[in-house]
């Protein structure tokens, strides 16, 4: 009853409602990130765009002698608190101490750019200039990284081979489950990363750091290694009624409630075509793995969105949990027997394939994992082919290297033309953008999701993106001089002639103008250096700096229920991303509300019945978004109250809600009502 409650009292809020202001919790970090960005607006989607440029990470003895290492943002929580108890500048580094001293604005960016706050001989200007972090001795410009791939989830899906295998997690002291996970075998993954022959295994990472090594090839001396390369054993579905938790709450320790389970019969064998393998996963019972985050105890909360699904190496029975007081059961906790789901990482956001070239750096696993599962992206990195013969940021194993490519025809290949770049674009795996210009040459090309949370989404049009988002530099052309280039386009499919072309800047989407759209696959742009439309450093300084995208039809939603409850569309459209932090309070308030009683459903339904037109409406008309914001803002402060505080505040809440529209309509009313009379 407290959930129906809670969904009829926050509906009649948001129609009661008409503006109160809202401030959603934000990271320090994320306050200080659009003053570093406007001295090196260069470095946003770097690592330097993070809270690790001022912050560090630290250890607390957790036993005696059992010391625990916590990353920059696990520390901040830990030591700092989420009540803020703690002092911030025990949680900084060098860089941002004096960051800090010098004001905490811009102008101490620029004051501290030639001091060396980390004492490892090079001015923070030269580290970050380098994507360095200045505050670090640890890494330095004279430190290479290693030759490494980024890969997003629309990627993965894209691969030609796919994996889907139902098998039992097994886990020692948490509940067992039998589950159906989909994603890409981890040996396809490798390979198209270009792995090296010399590689002998991966360390696969999570977001706070936690890890687990596997062997390229089957180790039988060590029944607890899992191995990359080939398949596992066949395995049997186990049942029995004390066992599932459903049946008996009380002394159960396996989950059989996943749909994939329905129809299975003890005894029965499992089969999987292609055979068990390691994979990365990312949808679990054909839905999308919930993104992990970090609970008020410090702790990793969630598995996605990608999680290393291990089947068993010695497949067995769902045994009941190591510290659990009943063991007189069917299947006791059993030591010796294959507990795979505590080797399968969750939250995978770095593999390491190993070892290490001879003079590369290692990446810093606590630093560098909370932004890829906010963007749905995992880094491959180590020993693969990292020969890049053009330098413009793509290695030669995506690129391709056939000699006889040379789109200019001059003589020089494709993969070895500092003009020309190709490029796996966001939403494929394949299928790959090339782009030509006719001055310069092309350095950190990089292809992003059009909902990239590097990417500025203000102003961005409810159009479809088949293609998502290439951000590269043109560099090599004249200070001062204002240069323009031509850069030709050529798309894996012909561009309709009803298409449009979007850049991206500090002031967020713009449409632009481009030739050559004739309704085949190529198009060319005219780029002018120093121009604030396109270029978007804004500077006449030599350098191009062009984030854009093609634009093809307008998104006219037709999805099922449960890609619909996916996205949430007249607040995306308001607060202008799914990722941002007023849209999550909104989903996860009609997950963990609405969607739990029938007056919830029904409002739900109604909603997502009604609301594509009006997203779109908004979208296309920006200067509705703040409005609408302001109208959103007390539903989104008053779920908020809902998910954290419970129904009591939350009743309180929509009481003070409307005693204030109530006096303040009340005030309009009178002085309204005043001045008709002296008129």
């Amino acid at each position: 009853m407290n959930n129906v409650f809670l969904a009829i009292a926050i509906f009649i809020g948001l129609i009661l409602s008409y503006s109160i202001g809202f401030s959603a919790y934000h990271h320090e970090g994320e306050k200080d990130t659009e003053k570093f960005l406007k001295v090196y607006p260069d470095k946003a989607g770097t690592k330097l765009n993070h809270c690790a440029l001022c912050h560090c990470g630290g250890q607390y003895e957790k036993k005696t002698d059992k010391w625990v290492t916590l990353g920059s943002c696990q520390w901040c929580h830990y030591f700092y608190g989420y009540d803020r108890a703690g002092e911030i500048d025990n949680t900084m580094n060098p860089y941002g101490k004096d960051y800090k001293a010098n004001g905490r604005n811009a102008d101490a960016i620029n004051a501290i750019e030639n001091d060396d706050s980390d004492r490892d001989g090079f001015t923070n200007k030269e580290e970050i200039e380098a994507s360095r972090f200045p505050g670090n001795t640890d890494d330095d410009p004279d430190r290479l990284a290693a030759p490494f791939h980024i890969y997003t989830r629309a990627q993965l899906e894209a691969m030609t081979q796919q994996h889907t295998q139902f098998i039992l997690m097994n886990a020692s002291r948490k509940d067992d489950n039998y589950v159906e996970y989909t994603g890409v075998p981890i040996e396809t993954l490798l390979q198209n990363a270009g792995i090296l022959d010399s590689a002998t295994g991966i360390t696969v990472y999570a977001p706070d750091g936690w890890a687990n090594d596997h062997p390229m090839e089957e180790d039988e001396g060590n029944p607890e290694a899992y191995h990359v390369l080939g398949t596992y054993p066949a395995a049997v579905y186990y049942y029995d009624e004390q066992a599932d938790i459903a049946i008996n709450p009380v002394d159960g320790w396996c989950d059989y409630s996943a749909p994939s389970c329905q129809g299975r019969s003890h005894g029965e064998a499992i089969t999987v075509s292609e055979g068990l393998k390691m994979i990365l996963a990312y949808k679990r019972d054909d839905v999308y793995l919930d993104p992990g985050v970090l609970d008020d105890e410090n702790k990793l909360v969630g598995e996605g969105p990608f999680r290393l699904v291990l089947p068993q190496k010695s497949p067995n029975s769902p045994d009941q949990i190591s510290n659990a007081e009943n063991q007189d059961v069917i299947w006791p906790y059993t030591e010796e027997w294959d507990h795979n789901a505590d080797s399968s990482t969750r939250s995978v956001t770095i593999i390491k394939v190993r070892p290490l070239p001879e003079g590369t750096t290692d990446i810093d696993a606590y630093e560098s994992g909370w932004e890829l599962v906010d963007e749905n992206k995992i880094i491959v990195y180590g020993a693969i082919d990292g020969n890049d013969s053009n330098g413009n940021g793509i290695l030669d194993s995506e690129e391709g290297t056939d000699p006889a490519s040379d789109f200019d025809g001059d003589g020089t290949p494709d993969f070895q033309d500092t003009d020309t770049a190709r490029v796996r674009h966001s939403k494929g795996n394949d299928e790959k953008i090339l782009f030509h210009t006719s001055k310069g040459s092309f350095v950190n090309v990089q292809a992003l999701s059009d909902d990239d949370p590097e990417i500025n989404q203000q102003n961005k049009p409810s159009l479809t993106f088949p293609y998502g988002v290439v951000k590269f530099k043109i560099t090599g052309l004249t200070p001062g001089a204002g240069e323009s280039v031509t850069v030709s386009l050529v798309f894996p499919d012909n561009v309709p002639k009803t298409a449009s072309y979007y850049k991206i800047t500090a002031s967020g989407w713009k449409e632009i103008p481009f030739g050559s759209n004739n309704g085949d696959n190529t198009i060319t742009l005219t780029l002018v250096d120093g121009d604030a439309d396109i270029d978007i450093d804004g500077t006449n300084d030599g350098t191009i700096v062009d984030p854009g995208a093609l634009a093809t039809v307008i998104k006219t939603p037709s999805l099922t229920r449960t890609e619909s409850y996916n996205s949430c569309f007249i607040a995306t459209a308001a607060f202008g991303s799914h990722l941002e932090p007023q849209v999550k309070i909104l989903r996860e308030f009609r997950d963990r509300v609405l969607l739990t009683n029938f007056v919830g459903k029904v409002l739900v339904d109604l909603y997502y019945k009604c609301s594509p037109p009006v997203a779109d409406f908004i979208a296309r008309h920006s200067n509705l978004q703040r409005p609408m914001r302001l109208i959103l803002s007390p539903l989104v402060c008053v779920s908020w109250v809902a998910l954290n505080l419970g129904p009591g505040p939350t009743f309180a809440c929509m009481i003070l809600l409307i005693v204030i529209i109530s006096v303040t309509s009340t005030i309009l009313f009178i002085k309204g009502y005043s001045k008709k009379l002296m008129q």
